[in-house]
């Protein structure tokens, strides 16, 4: 299980005019915490969102564009496809 760094850039009204994701899979918590810090100390403010694990941040007070960030935890295909509950094969030869 990894974690993902999720943005969405906000114009006014909160009109949403861009996402993506931040350095893409991270395989921790604190490499993402790490990821997110990087990203944030380009933005003269920021603060954590009222969402559980969200952020934002602008260039400025007056700034009309806002990034959100949110933090997830991410399950690969891959891992998800291990992870499923296996099935036991019954005989139906008697």
């Amino acid at each position: 299980m990894g974690y993902r760094l999720d943005w969405r850039l906000l114009g006014r009204e909160s009109r949403m005019l861009d996402s993506g994701e931040i350095d893409g899979d991270l395989r921790d918590r604190r490499s993402a915490l790490e990821a997110l810090a990087a990203f944030l100390r380009q933005f003269a403010l920021w603060s954590r969102d009222s969402e559980p694990d969200s952020w934002w941040a602008k260039r400025s007070a007056d700034a009309d564009l806002t990034v959100q960030i949110a933090l997830r935890e991410h399950v690969s295909p891959d891992l998800a496809r291990g992870l499923a509950p296996r099935r036991e094969r019954v005989s139906l030869a008697a």
